[in-house]
């Protein structure tokens, strides 16, 4: 594996910490609420996500879109937010070219 995967696969769950917060912007900021508190809750019951249930992505889909607490559907917007955010981040420094070392050629 060539150095350059690996650090994508390292940028991936940033990407995914991006992708969430950008849910969290796009959803609070219109109805006037604080994107820092409180923390994230199912908008059907209104109970607090967990923090092992609040993982990007990969939570959403081992809940199978559904809220742990009742069991409602949880919409599939927020990962398809924070996907393309990760695959993005990922691709960075893939895309990123080492820096030459010796000097600049005319």
């Amino acid at each position: 594996m060539s150095d350059a995967w690996i650090r994508a696969l390292v940028a991936l769950p940033f990407g995914l910490a991006i992708g969430s917060f950008m849910t969290v912007v796009v959803s609070r900021v219109p109805t006037g609420e604080s994107v820092l508190r409180p923390r994230s809750r199912c908008t059907s019951c209104g109970t607090e996500i967990r923090n092992r249930d609040n993982v990007p992505v990969v939570s959403w889909v081992l809940l199978r879109g559904r809220c742990r607490s009742c069991g409602e559907r949880i919409s599939a917007r927020y990962p398809l937010l924070e996907r393309p955010a990760a695959i993005k981040t990922r691709h960075a420094p893939v895309a990123q070219r080492r820096p030459r070392l010796g000097p600049l050629r005319k």
